[in-house]
């Protein structure tokens, strides 16, 4: 493997020997390493396939923003969840999850606290992944101090979930898709704006939907609703995102049956404010 660029301690892009790019993972496997370099296959620990540029442009931009102690974590975590329960993951998981870590530090760090009700359910119905989750957090505060709320047990759980091969899960898949891209497109109408689909913003509003809908499309979705003094400030600093908020709440009532809750509601302002800020002004 030749090295064409060295994105942090534990990621490199390469050639393989077939002139194509992959990610090349590993703990301290970029430490001194120059373009040009070649590795042997003893210090590789995992090779990611490249088939979109997209997500190219994503781990790149993910890996020099993301300190390498969140890839490091997200291999802990996903050796366990194939030691222990077998599991066979798709590879995208490794970006998704390495950005949730950093982004659930973030929050903790801003003392942003957003509860998630769906725990129980997805408890009693996908009890493996659950305790994956319940793994992640545990080594999250054994390696930074900080304490997550249960809540993102479920949050990790989900990644688990979306990521396995050969599951019963593609035609709900399929939905999810369906759901993520009908509220992509009214978002972009309804805020008057492009997407830059390589921003980490973008990634992770995207990532978010999918587990709504899986939610949503699961009946992983309790009656429990309360209000909030974050979304009530949310909406008076973003009346305009609200209303999206808002028929994004029509959409999903005309699809599914089912309103979109308070909580729901928060964890859709937080990303889609965040997006905007981003891509209005840089």
């Amino acid at each position: 493997m030749k090295i064409v660029k060295v994105l942090n301690n534990s990621l490199l892009m390469a050639l393989d020997d077939n002139g194509e790019e992959v990610i090349l993972g590993g703990k301290g496997i970029g430490y001194k390493q120059s373009i040009g370099n070649r590795l042997r296959k003893e210090e590789i620990s995992q090779i990611y396939v490249l088939k979109d540029r997209v997500v190219t442009r994503s781990i790149i931009r993910i890996a020099a923003e993301i300190g390498e102690e969140y890839f490091n974590l997200t291999q802990s975590v996903i050796d366990y969840a194939v030691k222990t329960y077998h599991m066979e993951l798709q590879e995208h998981i490794y970006l998704a999850l390495t950005d949730h870590f950093a982004f659930a530090r973030q929050r903790a760090t801003q003392k942003i606290v957003v509860q998630n009700f769906y725990t129980a359910d997805l408890k009693r119905f996908n009890p493996h992944e659950y305790d994956v989750g319940r793994y992640g957090v545990r080594l999250f505060q054994e390696r930074f101090g900080i304490v997550l709320p249960d809540g993102e047990i479920s949050n990790i759980a989900f990644h688990f979930i979306n990521a396995q091969k050969n599951d019963p899960y593609q035609k709900q898949k399929r939905e999810i898709e369906e759901i993520v891209i009908d509220i992509l497109n009214l978002i972009k109408y309804q805020c008057r704006i492009q997407f830059q689909e390589e921003c980490t913003a973008y990634v992770r509003l995207v990532a978010h939907l999918r587990r709504f809908a899986q939610r949503l499309l699961s009946e992983q979705y309790t009656d429990y609703d309360d209000t909030n003094d974050l979304l009530t400030q949310l909406i008076a600093q973003y009346p305009e995102e609200y209303v999206c908020i808002q028929n994004i709440g029509v959409y999903v009532k005309a699809k599914t049956g089912m309103e979109i809750l308070k909580q729901e509601q928060l964890y859709l302002m937080i990303h889609l404010c965040h997006l905007i800020e981003v891509q209005r002004h840089g």
